[in-house]
């Protein structure tokens, strides 16, 4: 056997050697990662099952075309909750989330916004060594969940960036994902957690990262009791303009009360007035089924008009509410219509008085459990 075969030979017993020792070495680190992040007991997320109480009415989930507050309200159902005492989120109906699972090693306070542990179902996954933003867009994959899905990940200057638009190259120590428990098309799916799980389970294999996950049943659970609650208080007010006799209301002067009351025409034919920030507020629409378009208003007439009051979606709602009865009246006035409700009743002062009072209602309700009118956490369910 020539040197040369030796030589060869001898330089490929190093790389060997060489390959297991670095093997070993990760393979030591990321052992070291998993004794950690499992060495304490973990609670079972979500574990309280609190009783509900959401009152004795369920609506069902709102549309923006299908559930409105009509104007014949009882006596009965007309008292008031304002002087209820606000409860966090996890003491009343809303059982503890994912976060909850992680306190033992990390705090409800580290879970970087957008993602809300008293909505969402949460995971975290924590890297061996760091990964590259395009790395783990690559393990994650595409998802055809139907509800909410954020993604946050840890990059070397201590910032939760956003994994799906971070930069290729930017390196991540840790993520958290958030699947949203509930929305307006209902509460989340066993299907749809099996899904997220086993895409975060896939990632986590992928990627050599140590994956932190709540109990599944425990989960959708909470889930429906969120969705159980949103559903008796989701509601839409709707208060109608309608033209008398048969006479009808010229879509000029329509569009130049609306502009001269600061309404904005969108892009789904409605007028909408607007908060400061941009927020909402209220709409105006078409009873009849033509959209407002800004080249056809001159053309348009028609016999009524709706304003619509998105009630949990809504901050400062009682003001808001006023503003739109004001408005309603100033059209009614102009247009030489009516105040009517769907049942095309007259609308009196009391039966505005009456809305007013169970709008309060459900505002009470909805800060006891946590859930602000308005706010980001009942924008997210309420969509």
């Amino acid at each position: 056997m020539s040197d040369l075969h030796l030589s060869l030979m001898g330089f490929g017993l190093l790389v060997i050697i060489g390959v297991v020792v670095y093997n070993w070495i990760q393979e030591r680190k990321f052992r070291k990662i998993a004794q950690q992040r499992f060495q304490a007991p973990r609670e079972d997320v979500l574990m309280t099952d609190p009783a509900t109480d959401i009152g004795a009415t369920t609506l069902g989930r709102a549309t923006l075309n299908d559930v409105r507050i009509e104007p014949k309200l009882s006596e009965e159902s007309a008292v008031s909750e304002e002087g209820a005492a606000l409860e966090p989120v996890v003491e009343s109906t809303l059982a503890p989330t994912a976060a909850r699972a992680l306190k033992a090693d990390k705090p409800e306070s580290e879970i970087p916004a957008p993602i809300d542990a008293s909505i969402d179902y949460v995971v975290r996954l924590d890297f061996a060594e760091p990964v590259q933003a395009a790395t783990l867009r690559a393990a994650l994959g595409a998802s055809t969940l139907g509800k909410t899905l954020i993604w946050r990940g840890l990059d070397p200057t201590g910032r939760w960036e956003d994994v799906l638009i971070a930069r290729d190259r930017v390196e991540f120590s840790a993520m958290y994902g958030a699947l949203q428990l509930a929305d307006r098309a209902g509460a989340l799916t066993g299907e749809e957690i099996a899904e997220f799980s086993s895409q975060i389970q896939q990632a986590a294999e992928t990627l050599m990262a140590v994956a932190q996950m709540p109990e599944r049943q425990v989960a959708l659970d909470t889930a429906a009791k969120l969705d159980t609650f949103c559903a008796d208080v989701d509601i839409l007010v709707g208060i109608n303009v309608i033209a008398l006799d048969q006479d009808t209301f010229p879509g000029t002067k329509i569009r130049a009360l609306a502009e001269a009351g600061g309404f904005k025409l969108a892009s789904d034919g409605t007028y909408q007035y607007q908060d400061d920030h941009g927020a909402v507020l209220y709409t105006l629409t078409n009873q009849e089924s033509a959209p407002f378009k800004t080249q056809e208003m001159k053309y348009l007439n028609t016999h009524g008009l709706t304003l619509l009051f998105d009630v949990p979606r809504i901050p400062n709602g009682l003001r808001a509410f006023d503003h739109m009865i004001q408005f309603a009246r100033q059209l009614s006035d102009s247009l030489k219509g009516m105040l009517v409700d769907d049942n095309l009743r007259p609308l009196t002062d009391e039966g505005i008085a009456k809305i007013k009072q169970q709008i309060s209602m459900i505002y009470a309700k909805m800060d006891k459990h946590g859930i602000p009118a308005g706010s980001a956490r009942a924008q997210r369910l309420f969509s």
